[in-house]
């Protein structure tokens, strides 16, 4: 009895892992969309509203999901303050505090730093532009990790189930 029930918490530890890499995966790809519908709306508050970016960033950072909303409510509140420079100096270290517990990967998030560079300082249309580009190359990442989900997930649940039956046939 004890045999069994040991096996049955073998499997079901390493299914319940399979199943939270799985998770890992999606809520990568639901951060990334998310993100890109939070670019949209900076775009458009630029191009729009023309608004100085601290209160487009403090505007969008009140309706936003968390870490997104506290990353986007500091920015604002730096740039209003001008605690820390440049635009882009704030931008990179209110990413790097904020976005670090995020899904995103690392690459991402250096993306997103490099957008940083080219926003605060130029016309309208060069960082209207320059978050089109960074939208595009999400776009790009988003899609690739999709994909890759599309795959995984169901290779992630089956080697969860997998291995726990290994791990219980070589006990046993």
């Amino acid at each position: 009895m004890l045999k069994i029930t040991g096996s049955i918490l073998v499997i079901g530890a390493t299914t319940l892992f399979g199943i939270k890499r799985a998770e890992e995966l999606k809520e990568t790809y639901r951060q990334m969309e998310y993100l890109r519908q939070l670019l949209y709306q900076l775009q458009s508050e630029i191009r729009y509203a023309r608004s100085p970016l601290g209160e487009i960033c403090t505007s969008i950072g009140k309706n936003a999901k968390n870490p997104y909303g506290t990353w986007l409510k500091e920015l604002g509140n730096s740039l209003g303050t001008r605690d820390g420079g440049t635009f882009a100096c704030l931008w990179k270290t209110s990413i790097s505090d904020h976005l670090k517990t995020s899904a995103l990967a690392e690459a991402e998030l250096l993306r997103l730093k490099e957008l940083g560079e080219r926003l605060g300082f130029a016309d309208i249309e060069f960082q209207v532009r320059a978050i089109e580009c960074y939208l595009t190359q999400l776009a790009g990442s988003a899609d690739e990790v999709y994909r890759e989900m599309k795959t995984k997930v169901r290779l992630y649940h089956c080697l969860g189930v997998m291995s726990g039956m290994l791990i219980v046939t070589l006990l046993l």
